[in-house]
């Protein structure tokens, strides 16, 4: 059944059969080794600038493609391998429920929404087929190696799947309906994956587990987390899960921030494991993982970020088994008691030992005793009241000789702490750990610190302010007080909450310096989510001296009220008191944009949206927040300085978006600084949409708002796909880009188009012409008595070969723009080829017709003394070196230029969709200078060669003469010599004539779009080709010896017919 009419919410997967019928497992699943390692620090793969939505599904293939889904665009975008800037598939009109990518290759996409449903969507045909009713909404979807669709069902609390091959409909095969804790039930399950052996594996995100269903197994074994049979990880909220080829798990653990894995010495801290933040070696909130062929790992940060972690290639290693270390103890009951877990009872007796090496490498540690030992290892410190903060590697089996073991590499500039203690609760012993490893390894036992417990009470009233937390738990607000907090002593301290007569609980947040009701985010340390923590909350921070510190407690749910208590725990007593929070000063900007607003191509498809420029100057540097309401017709972005519509990226800032889901209204936080003026960028959300606007501005004060027209811009041709060429470098791609129509015949095209193509013929026709008769004419011996003579035949056929590569270059761009079916290689290999070979023959063909009027101005000079043998030497040696120096300076070109593709399908109704294949060149900052430089050295240097040789001629010789004959006039001996020397003049001159307009529209002092001005880019690119065409106008038909060399041989070959 095709789909002809609707709108729907979606989540998307991409899947097609292996063309020769063999099963194979879609996904490409590393193997790895105990001790693999990931790059500790992320490279950022794409950022805000290129994600303008939400993001939450993320898929590589086989051939490292990658695959990102964009929610509130509507589009996916897709890298190919070695590619900066992502293909963008426009898919149907909303997808704001869109959650994975799940490809073979692009043949059949799955399409998940919230009617209930989930169609197939065939790009070849461009048609959408229903598949199945899921009942509800399927939020993750995953195809498995015998052709089952799975959904995972948050709200129902289920798993369902179908078998795309047959009739039969979703049947349930985990989780009963209800939501709960027992093995066969689930609450809200997310990711899920499907192994070789059809094992379900599912992130049971408020469980905080991950269960196991084997096939037809409605109860599911708990493999990680909360309440598995075996002592394996605290996870919390744990959002997708993947196997490598070990079947090894891969978790992506989002309230702790971090990205674990198990192995065969059980789980370990690979991503993030120095707790929650912005920088590279940290995440927040990660969503999804996957890996590429090359085992690199991409992780989606906060669902508007994906980071790139690479493999570490040496990590797997054998490690010497040599001992590095020994050391021996006894638990006693006079030892500590620890929780594994926090807010759990302290059951198990622990030591900590101090672990340093000498040498960077990796190492093995061990331990043996009589009663069954657990390990855990930190990184820098051991939090007993938070033992998951900084935890690297943790394992512990019952009845092994090894009962814990770690295989991991350790760093001379860190120290570790190796916390050893008991499998089984309220058990004491003696123990030994055995460390192996290249050099020596210290380990030394240490104490525990006394903290001093400092504590803070009070009660949320009616009274108190009200302000929405950045977590969008509440609807209409919460309750909230502020507490400052001044630490005598910097060091790490721990903040316990407690409440009472409160339903789901409370939340703190931190800020550094001050805190606005009214900027949720300004100033905000990150942290994790505590809401739903039971009654208490928990957070390690590390706390300045000197440094003044907000801590704003608030609750989970709207207008709650009841009292609180706050412990802060440390090295020192701590200042707790109540302040009163200042109101932040709120400015105002209102206006519309009109059919009479600036425009620009946004999306880089031809298709132009409404903008307003406003400048923003904010008189103190700190957090501000803007809002437009709950207008969802406009979009908001910052720039420092300048706003370029031709290049929408330069200059933009990063600015932090919010919107919870049960609001339309979009909140931005930025740090803005007093000393720069900043351009507020208004633009709609929807082609030629006329609106009218408002945006608040909140900050600690008034800023200024004024709406200004910039309309200065650089020269850059191409729009924002394509911000690195500019005017000077121009080509035909960039001028026919948006001109040829897509998919129509030449008789279907545009006028300029037609007439360029009858210009091209034409211009062939001419140049075939013009060189034959000038090859006739320099052949001869006569002809190249002198180094002109080579110039001008060597010239004759640079000319052939630089009209031919013009025309084969105008019909290339035509019929690819024309034509979708012709296959990618043939379009790279076009678009890297024939405009690097067109730029040599044309280089070539205009450096030797400057060298012609270079020789001529020699000959006029030298007189009766000129050497002709010489300058035929000097000739042969700058005809053969020219293309080599030329090559050299141009080699750069194709490596930068490659293939842009993009497709777009506006909405299920439409049943075709555009698809634009563009050939562009992107140079980095660096290149791009140089290749400014050489393209002017190119164009100016024979330009002025003509120019200063024409002037030479004239006005050089006549000079000379008038200095030996002074019975005449300066000025009549300048007619002498041009009546003498016209024929060498005039060639010159017209080639000066010939590059002025391409000349002239390099520097252009403004900044015009190619599109707008087809004809003018046009007539400019012809006109400097036409030398190429007039070497026999130019350089034969104004001298008469060389008119008549060219009859004489013209003649002979005519006889020679006869």
């Amino acid at each position: 059944m095709l789909i002809k009419s609707g709108r729907f919410t979606a989540s998307v997967v991409f899947v097609a059969i292996l063309t020769n019928g063999a099963s194979a497992f879609p996904l490409y699943l590393p193997k790895s080794c105990p001790t693999a390692e990931w790059s500790s620090t992320a490279t950022t793969f794409a950022n805000k600038s290129e994600i303008r939505s939400r993001i939450e599904g993320i898929f590589i293939d086989n051939n490292n493609t990658v695959y990102v889904i964009e929610i509130h665009e509507s589009q996916i975008l897709i890298w190919h391998e070695d590619r900066i800037r992502p293909m963008i598939i426009k898919t149907v009109t909303d997808l704001s429920s869109i959650s994975t990518v799940f490809i073979f290759n692009l043949d059949e996409i799955y399409i998940s929404g919230v009617q209930e449903r989930v169609v197939k969507w065939m790009p070849s045909t461009d048609a959408y087929v229903y598949v199945t009713n899921t009942g509800t909404e399927c939020d993750y979807v995953f195809i498995d190696i015998g052709n089952f669709l799975y959904c995972s069902m948050p709200i129902q609390g289920r798993v369902a799947k179908r078998w795309l091959d047959g009739e039969m409909e979703m049947m349930t095969v985990a989780g009963t309906g209800k939501i709960g804790s027992a093995p066969d039930e689930l609450q809200l399950p997310n990711g899920i994956f499907v192994d070789t052996n059809s094992d379900l594996y599912v992130a049971d995100t408020l469980n905080k587990r991950i269960q196991r269903f084997s096939l037809d197994d409605r109860n599911g074994e708990t493999v990680a987390g909360k309440g598995s049979s075996d002592i394996t990880i605290v996870l919390n909220r744990p959002l997708s899960i993947i196997l490598d080829s070990d079947k090894y798990l891969f978790i992506s653990d989002n309230g702790n921030n971090r990205i674990v894995a198990s192995g065969p010495n059980g789980f370990r801290c690979l991503i993030g494991c120095d707790g929650r933040g912005q920088q590279s070696h940290q995440l927040l909130l990660p969503v999804r993982i996957t890996f590429d062929i090359y085992k690199n790992m991409f992780v989606i940060n906060d669902r508007d970020q994906i980071l790139k972690f690479d493999w570490q290639k040496d990590s797997c290693k054998n490690v010497p088994l040599l001992i590095a270390a020994n050391y021996s103890s006894i638990l006693t009951q006079n030892h500590t008691k620890f929780s594994r877990t926090i807010f759990h009872q302290s059951e198990y007796h622990y030591e900590t030992i101090e672990v340093l090496v000498d040498e960077n490498g990796f190492y093995i540690l061990t331990a043996n005793s009589s009663i069954d030992l657990y390990g855990q290892l930190y990184k820098h410190y051991f939090d007993i009241l938070n033992p998951v903060h900084n935890l690297i590697a943790w394992h512990g089996k019952c009845c092994n000789k090894d009962q814990f073991r770690f295989t991991l590499e350790l760093l001379t500039d860190t120290k570790y702490i190796l916390v050893v203690t008991t499998y089984n609760p309220n058990m004491t012993g003696p123990f030994s750990v055995t460390v192996f490893g290249p050099n020596t390894v210290h380990l030394e036992r240490t104490g525990m610190e006394q903290f001093v417990k400092s504590t803070y009470t009070s009660a949320l009233t009616q009274d108190h302010g009200k302000y929405f937390p950045p977590s969008c738990h509440t609807t209409l607000g919460s309750y909230y007080e502020a507490i400052q907090i001044n630490v005598n002593e910097s060091g790490l301290y721990t903040i316990l909450t407690s409440i009472e007569n409160m339903d789901r609980g409370m939340t703190v947040y931190i800020y550094r310096h001050d805190f606005y009701a009214l900027i949720p985010y300004g100033n905000l340390v990150p942290q994790d989510d505590i809401c739903g923590m039971d009654n208490r909350a928990h957070i390690a921070f590390k706390f300045l001296a000197g440094m003044r510190y907000v801590l704003v407690v608030s609750t989970c749910t709207s207008l709650e009220l009841g009292s609180f208590s706050v412990t802060l725990l440390g090295r020192n007593n701590v200042e707790l008191r109540h302040i009163n929070v200042s109101s932040a000063a709120h400015s105002r900007y209102s206006s519309e944009l009109t059919t009479n607003s600036q425009q620009y191509d946004k999306d880089c498809n031809n298709e132009y949206y409404y903008y307003q420029t406003v400048q923003l100057i904010a008189p103190a540097s700190a957090y501000y927040a803007l809002s437009a309401g709950k207008s969802s017709s406009i979009d908001i972005h910052i720039y420092r300085n300048h706003f370029d519509p031709l290049n929408p990226y330069k200059n933009i800032i990063e600015v932090n978006r919010q919107s919870c889901s049960w609001s339309t209204e979009i909140k931005h936080t930025v740090h803005l600084q007093s000393s720069i003026t900043y351009v507020l960028l208004i633009i709609t959300s929807s082609r030629s949409l006329a609106t009218s606007f408002s945006i608040d501005i909140y900050g600690p004060t008034n800023t200024t708002l004024e709406h200004f027209v910039d309309n200065s811009t650089y020269c850059y041709v191409g729009g924002p796909c394509n911000t690195q060429v500019r005017s000077i470098g121009l080509t035909l791609d960039d001028i026919l880009r948006f001109e040829v129509k897509r998919h129509r015949s030449m008789h279907h095209q545009s006028l300029p188009i037609k007439i360029a193509g009858a210009f091209t013929v034409i211009m062939f026709i001419a140049g075939v012409v013009n060189s034959a008769c000038s090859i006739l004419t320099f052949q001869n011996v006569k002809s190249r008595a002198v180094g002109c003579g080579l110039y001008l035949l060597a010239s004759s056929v640079t000319s052939l070969l630089t009209i031919t590569m013009s025309t084969i270059k105008f019909w290339f761009v035509v019929v690819t723009h024309m034509d979708k079916s012709i296959r990618l290689s043939v379009l790279e290999g076009g678009c890297k080829s024939i405009e690097f070979l067109l730029k040599l023959f044309f280089y070539w063909d205009a450096w030797l017709n400057a060298c012609v009027a270079v020789g001529r101005g020699m000959n006029v000079y030298k007189g009766v003394s000129f050497d002709k043998e010489k300058s035929k030497r000097y000739a042969r040696w700058i005809i053969f070196i020219l293309p080599i120096m030329i090559v050299g300076t141009i080699i750069h070109e194709p490596l930068y230029r490659h293939i842009f593709k993009r497709k777009v399908t506006h909405s299920l109704q439409e049943t075709s969709k555009d698809s634009y294949t563009w050939c562009i060149t992107s140079y980095p900052q660096s290149v791009e200078d140089y290749n400014r430089a050489i393209l002017f050295i190119h164009l100016l240097g024979p330009f002025f060669a003509n120019l200063l040789s024409s002037l030479f001629i004239i006005i050089g010789s006549a000079r000379r003469r008038a200095e030996a004959q002074r019975q005449q006039s300066y000025r009549q001996h300048i007619r002498e010599q041009w009546d003498e020397h016209k024929q060498l003049v005039i060639s010159p001159m017209i080639l000066l004539l010939l590059s002025t307009p391409r000349l002239i529209i390099s520097l252009l002092s403004g900044c015009m779009e190619v599109s707008r001005h087809t004809w003018l880019y046009v007539c400019g690119y012809f006109i400097s080709f036409t030398p190429s065409i007039l070497v026999f106008v130019v350089f034969v038909l104004p001298s008469n010896s060389s008119r008549k060399i060219f009859k004489e041989t013209f003649f002979r070959i005519c006889k020679r017919q006869r």
